[in-house]
């Protein structure tokens, strides 16, 4: 059932066209389709009153909604899998899902280029819903017997809008208010975790992620120059004058980007993700962030930003061929 899905959310009537022609009836069409809806495996939405079916990505996706419910085995496959082939798929040069922001403190004002590059005041313009669900990727880890080395906390994953409601309405979150997502945001910092949210500049999540657990940050750090595939707007740099050499940055760092002296600290450019936690607790402020000549400036949301990674991917003659099969009502 699922093979007759297209990638773009769909009504029934619309799949049953396909689907029919194997023998399937509509209502088992239906039935199973709210299966696979509920575990995760494809996804499931609400239009004018109808529902609407589509495939799913594995990531962010397919994985992420296996939370409170992940099993060893689907963790082990999917670590196999991220080493054998999806981390060369992810990990682009180009654009990303993902990017990665500063809490906002340590960022110096004049060099802010907007506020969706700082998590504090990106949430301030936000009207909500908020909500906080449980980290898939250290419920995984937990289920290996591998700890997050990190912190304790699972409550990790931040999310805002249409699909905080939809996971307050399953009840498979626990519902926030705006203070209280920051409050969270602080508490991620003082753990020592990297922001990321969707790359848009009106996010639907932000993800707190360790170098131990999260499947981005820990296949990146494999990379030889894991800075090239961040979209991030700034780098860390050492003041060699104010540095003490105490190792509070390296310790806090989860790209393994602090190169550690006798006499001071340096950061290695190729391995910095500009996420700020070597800043927001430097005793001697020698730490701070600047401003990468190239600034990249998200999408608006998450339809351009998936957009503008169809351009990127297929090209326009491409892009034009998929808008064309949807246009005709194909399977795309």
């Amino acid at each position: 059932m699922a093979l007759h899905l297209s990638a773009l959310p769909e009504p029934i009537d619309k799949i049953y066209s396909r689907a029919r022609k194997e023998g399937i009836s509509r209502e088992k069409l239906e039935e199973g389709l709210d299966r696979l809806a509920a575990k995760g495996a494809i996804q499931k939405s609400i239009v004018d009153g109808r529902k609407h079916f589509a495939k799913m990505m594995l990531a962010i996706g397919m994985f992420e909604f296996q939370v409170n419910r992940l099993s060893k085995e689907f963790h082990e496959d999917f670590l196999q899998y991220m080493d054998e082939g999806f981390s060369s798929a992810f990990h682009t040069k180009k654009t990303s899902q993902m990017r990665t922001i500063p809490i906002n403190e340590e960022v110096i004002p004049e060099r802010q280029i907007g506020t969706y590059d700082g998590a504090r005041e990106l949430v301030k313009t936000l009207k909500g819903p908020f909500a906080v669900i449980n980290c898939v990727c250290r419920q995984g880890m937990d289920l290996l017997d591998q700890p997050c080395r990190q912190t304790e906390i699972r409550e990790t994953c931040l999310l805002m809008g249409d699909f905080a409601q939809m996971t307050i309405d399953t009840g498979n979150s626990r519902e926030l208010t705006q203070d209280q997502m920051l409050e969270l945001l602080e508490r991620a910092d003082e753990e020592g975790m990297v922001l990321q949210p969707q790359n848009s500049q009106d996010p639907l999540f932000i993800c707190c992620c360790c170098g131990c657990c999260c499947g981005v940050l820990a296949s990146a750090k494999k990379l030889p120059r894991p800075a090239e595939y961040f979209d991030a707007n700034y780098y860390a740099k050492v003041d060699p004058d104010l540095c003490i050499a105490c190792g509070t940055c390296s310790t806090r760092c989860q790209m393994d980007a602090i190169l550690d002296d006798e006499d001071v600290s340096s950061v290695d450019l190729y391995r910095c993700i500009g996420c700020g936690l070597c800043v927001s607790t430097c005793p001697s402020e020698a730490v701070q962030l600047y401003l990468k000549t190239e600034v990249k400036i998200p999408p608006k949301d998450q339809q351009q930003l998936y957009r503008k990674i169809l351009m990127e991917r297929y090209g326009l003659l491409g892009t034009a061929k998929v808008i064309g099969k949807k246009i005709l009502g194909m399977k795309i």
